[in-house]
Parts: C-alpha cells; structure tokens; sequence
C-alpha cells in the first residue's frame, strides 16, 4: 500500500466545466433566470461560497431564499434548543 501525504496534495477546486454546466441547468432557457450559490467546505475545512446568476435581480432573489432558509434554520435550532432545557 502506498503512504499518501494529504498536505502534498493540492488544493481541490471545483472545474468551471462543472460550475457551467450547473448553471446551465438552472433556471429557464433564458439568461436572466440563471444562477446558483453553493457552500461547501475545501479540503482544509474552510468555508468556500460560490455564486453566479444571469442577472442583478435574480442574485438578490437567490440572497433572499438563502437568508429565508438561514433564518428557519435558526429558528429550529433555538426552539430544539429550548425544548431540551424544558425536558430536562
């Protein structure tokens, strides 16, 4: 078996031929409705957040449904919170 050295390896990025066919994928045929973000974690564990939209609009709306789902997710972490110190 082979000793493999993770900090000889290099860093990993996502290929643009990737991050083009998903934006391809996204919204209609038309331009203005494309876009993504994604967050992901690099090999070193740091957060990394790509973005790309067709237009100014539809970036601020990918934002909005991005702080939307942020802020539930917030929300249901303090309410299980709460619900354990009720519990115990």
């Amino acid at each position: 078996m082979n000793n493999l050295n993770p900090d000889e390896f290099t860093s990993f990025q996502i290929p643009d031929n990737f991050l083009e066919k998903l934006y391809e994928f996204t919204g209609t045929t038309e331009e203005a409705s494309k876009g993504f973000i994604i967050c992901y974690t690099d090999q070193s564990g740091t957060p990394m957040i790509l973005t790309r939209a067709g237009t100014p609009i539809t970036e601020m709306g990918l934002r909005k449904a991005l702080e939307k789902y942020l802020i539930q997710i917030e929300e249901a972490d303090i309410s299980m919170g709460s619900n354990e110190d009720i519990e115990n």
